[in-house]
């Protein structure tokens, strides 16, 4: 089933509002009432959610943060790399699924893509022109297309990703988002690549494979890649540190605050 609009609204709507929030309409009816002072009155639409959402951003000083994250083979450099952050942020903030997708719910926006720092006209015709001459078909609107995208964030250095990850929750910390005392969950998951990828770790793990027969055998098979170690927050399900470490099956790596 297809995406839409209306579906990554909610999403967004649902993620900004209510996970560190209670609604209480009856307490808010009252305080009005008795004109007591109100924390702050927000809007539900998006452009006001998201308006609000990089203002705390940049009072944090995570998109400052997102400077210093850097692609590690991009050769020529047509978009800032920071852009490619945000978008692939407001990807996974919105909920889409599809990177193919992406065209018709989120690069189409000129209002979202300005946020992001594209202008009015690159939103409309592109950041640049290549390949229009043999495009068969109408240009699909946005800045740049959903391979760029895919192709470029591929291409992170992962040592910056989780500086940057690390220093936007320092930066969380210092807001007093979490408690004076902590109960954190210590989660890994692991992340497959090929032997190419360099720096990468391996190990030999068994398998069970079943063959045309129907018959269960078990197989020796080298895995290449990282493992992800996150911190999680209890309380609040926030990461609190995450760490990328070489794959290898005969030694732990620790995680701490």
């Amino acid at each position: 089933m297809e995406q839409t609009r209306e579906a990554i609204a909610q999403n967004l709507a649902e993620r900004l509002c209510w996970q560190a929030a209670r609604r209480d309409d009856a307490r808010v009816a009252r305080r009005l009432y008795r004109k007591q002072v109100v924390d702050g009155v927000y809007r539900l639409d998006e452009g006001a959610l998201l308006d609000d959402f990089f203002d705390f951003l940049q009072q944090l000083g995570v998109v400052g943060l997102l400077d210093e994250v850097q692609g590690t083979a991009v050769q020529r450099e047509m978009v800032p790399f920071v852009q490619y952050l945000l978008l692939y942020s407001l990807k996974t903030l919105f909920g889409i699924e599809s990177m193919n997708a992406l065209p018709a719910l989120l690069f189409s926006d000129e209002a979202r893509m300005r946020l992001v720092g594209f202008n009015a006209h690159q939103a409309r015709h592109g950041v640049c022109q290549r390949g229009a001459a043999k495009r068969q078909g109408p240009r699909v609107r946005g800045p740049i297309c959903s391979d760029a995208l895919a192709d470029n964030i591929v291409k992170l250095n992962v040592r910056d990703l989780e500086a940057w990850f690390n220093g936007v929750i320092r930066a969380l910390a210092k807001t007093g988002v979490f408690a004076a005392k902590v109960t954190g969950i210590v989660d890994a998951t692991d992340l497959e690549t090929t032997a190419q990828y360099k720096g990468c770790g391996q190990v030999t793990r068994k398998r069970k494979i079943t063959d045309k027969r129907g018959k269960v055998h078990e197989i020796e098979v080298t895995v290449y890649g990282w493992k992800l170690i996150v911190l999680i927050e209890a309380r609040t399900k926030i990461p609190w540190r995450q760490r990328w470490s070489r794959s290898r099956s005969t030694k732990r790596f620790p995680c701490g605050p």
